[in-house]
């Protein structure tokens, strides 16, 4: 009798450890295009990624791409079979049972080079985020030892403390010592995608505290809210966002 019960309990908290949403990426996650010395400018097209719901009721999932160092005048576009996503903002995914969200990745490359993307699959019934690191490099580019090749950013922005807070924070990042001297902001939003506060970072800051208020000195309602650092360098474009919850 014991030995049944355990068995129940077991499958009881299997059902809740394990999430439903099932994630395919057809293709490994470095990414090897085409050369660009031998195929001048071009765009890359990723198979699709599947992104299905494999349980009995119907969730919603946010999804979010971010990207780091691309090279200057490159593009990406992170795409369903409708539309496209906006870079470092959560989109709401419904998916239902045995419903799938079907992803493709495109690039467009005038140069040699690579850089470093991220996508990240949340809320539904996970019980934390399914995070996915990428990058990409041209095949001119693979085994380089150069300035050109992709690095590990030195820039990170971390997670505001305390979180869920009242009635204020501190919201903390890393700049190289080009990026500190180069334009850097922080930029805070409300769910709805507007823009609350803005701050510009100076040399040698490292974070920035938020009273909970706007642009205009006015004391914000409690909710979710988003910050996100953005930075120019000579390596390119830095931007990562994170979601803050300010409770009253």
């Amino acid at each position: 009798m014991k030995k049944i019960l355990i068995v129940l309990f077991l499958i009881i908290s299997a059902n809740f450890l394990f999430a439903e949403l099932i994630v395919d990426i057809p293709f490994d996650l470095d990414i090897i295009g085409l050369s660009y010395a031998v195929n001048g400018p071009y765009e890359y097209t990723s198979d699709w990624i599947t992104a299905t719901n494999t349980g009995t009721e119907t969730y919603t999932y946010t999804f979010e791409y971010s990207y780091e160092n691309m090279p200057v005048g490159w593009s990406i576009s992170v795409c369903d079979s409708t539309a496209c996503f906006m870079p470092n903002y959560p989109a709401p995914v419904e998916l239902g049972p045995d419903e799938s969200e079907y992803i493709h990745v495109i690039i467009n490359v005038i140069s040699t080079g690579g850089f470093n993307f991220n996508m990240t699959f949340d809320e539904g019934d996970l019980t934390e985020p399914l995070s996915y690191d990428f990058t990409f490099n041209t095949l001119d580019n693979v085994g380089i030892d150069n300035e050109s090749q992709i690095t590990v950013s030195q820039i990170e922005l971390f997670q505001n403390y305390p979180n869920p807070f009242n009635p204020q924070t501190t919201i903390s990042f890393n700049l190289t010592a080009e990026n500190a001297e180069k334009n850097t902001e922080l930029i805070i939003y409300n769910i709805k995608g507007q823009k609350i506060r803005q701050y510009s970072i100076f040399n040698n800051q490292s974070s920035i505290i938020w009273n909970g208020k706007d642009e205009n000195g006015n004391t914000v309602p409690s909710g979710m809210y988003f910050y996100k650092l953005i930075s120019e360098g000579n390596s390119g474009r830095y931007t990562s966002t994170k979601k803050m919850i300010l409770m009253k």
